[in-house]
């Protein structure tokens, strides 16, 4: 099935509407219109506590996902330092020669994981375009005792710079974050009503991309029209855990459809809903639009860290989520076909993939 709109639709939607800009009630359901993103402290989860606690924690999380979809994420168990550390490492890898990067192209991987510069993977292809003033890096997980080879998404075939110790820094760090994930979906399932475990088959194996994204400071007497540090877009996942370095300049759109600021909270996540997850609760949760740009002087290195269901899981709404006057909105997709396809898209053209639904939602086609 295809999920993406042509190179040439995707030119047009220099800015950018969405399904939850309103804060009107629908369905029992009333969005309230926030100031700055509520922060969630996560330790009754990594210590396991008792119902009660873990519950009430989901009942935040829950508010916030439905106000916003954006969140800090605190109490996680990783320290200040080991993000300072990670950013140091990606500071070091950009800060090589471009030929020591292009090494390491994503283009020349079938992991999907690797370098890309500014413009994507073809920025020759595409000269006239506005493409998002960064360049990436993406690494995955090593693949986990007993795994399947179907629904792997790139698992185990990072390709790793020649740098000592970056390895012995990021390989670590990522299985604490795959940690974590798994973890925050149990939260996710009883902010739903669901069995605290729900959602455990699906991301034993999960998928999931750590990503470096490095942004050189803006020139403002140089940007083409809409072009930023990386351009208003949803993520493509379940949800991303992001963590910042001190620089900042995240943003997101409120239920009013202001943009407000995500400035950096030390020793913090950022958490928000993607694609998938809102596809699972029928838009109750928010999968919201964001951007980024770096007028500072200096570099700036965000991490975000993408987590999705195994490739081969089928993501469908659902039941708490659906009901008379309710109906699901979205068309059940598997996992791995989905993600390919806005993953693709986004090498090409050097700017976040567009789904189909969300550009009729920019044109004003379709959605609420």
């Amino acid at each position: 099935m295809d999920y993406t709109v042509r190179d040439d639709e995707v030119a047009r939607f220099a800015d950018f509407d969405n399904r939850y800009a309103g804060a009107g009630e629908r369905f029992g359901i009333r969005r309230s219109t926030l100031a700055s993103i509520p922060t969630i402290d996560f330790e009754p989860f990594m210590r396991d506590a008792g119902s009660a606690v873990k519950q009430a924690v989901a009942d935040e999380l829950r508010k916030a996902c439905i106000d916003i979809g954006f969140f800090y994420l605190v109490g996680h168990g990783i320290a200040q330092a080991e993000f300072d550390e990670v950013h140091r490492w990606g500071h070091r890898f950009f800060e090589q020669p471009l030929a020591g990067k292009r090494r390491l192209a994503r283009s020349r991987s079938l992991s999907g994981q690797g370098y890309i510069g500014v413009g994507g993977t073809n920025p020759d292809a595409n000269v006239n375009e506005a493409p998002d003033l960064k360049e990436t890096f993406s690494m995955g997980r090593e693949v986990m005792p007993g795994e399947p080879e179907a629904g792997r998404f790139g698992a185990g075939l990072t390709q790793w710079p020649a740098l000592s110790g970056f390895r012995e820094c990021l390989q670590p760090h990522i299985q604490k974050r795959v940690g974590i994930a798994q973890r925050l979906v149990r939260a996710f399932a009883l902010s739903l009503g669901l069995p605290e475990r729900h959602f455990d088959e699906m991301h034993r194996h999960l998928g999931c991309f750590l990503l470096y994204n490095y942004y050189p400071p803006l020139n403002l007497a140089q940007l083409k029209r809409a072009q930023w540090s990386i351009s208003p877009h949803t993520d493509y996942g379940s949800f991303t855990l992001l963590d910042q370095d001190r620089v900042g300049g995240l943003q997101v759109r409120n239920a009013s459809g202001q943009w407000i600021d995500v400035p950096p909270l030390e020793g913090s996540f950022v958490v928000n809903i993607a694609d998938l997850f809102a596809r699972w609760t029928n838009d109750l949760y928010t999968s919201n639009l964001h951007r980024a740009a770096n007028f500072s002087d200096v570099p700036r290195i965000s991490v975000p860290f993408f987590v999705f269901p195994n490739g081969r899981a089928r993501v469908e709404c659902l039941e708490p989520c659906r009901g008379v006057g309710n109906p699901p909105r979205y068309e059940a997709v598997i996992v791995e076909d989905y993600l390919r396809a806005l993953l693709d898209q986004s090498d090409r053209t050097g700017r976040p993939g567009v789904s189909k639904k969300t550009a009729a939602r920019m044109a004003g086609q379709g959605g609420a």
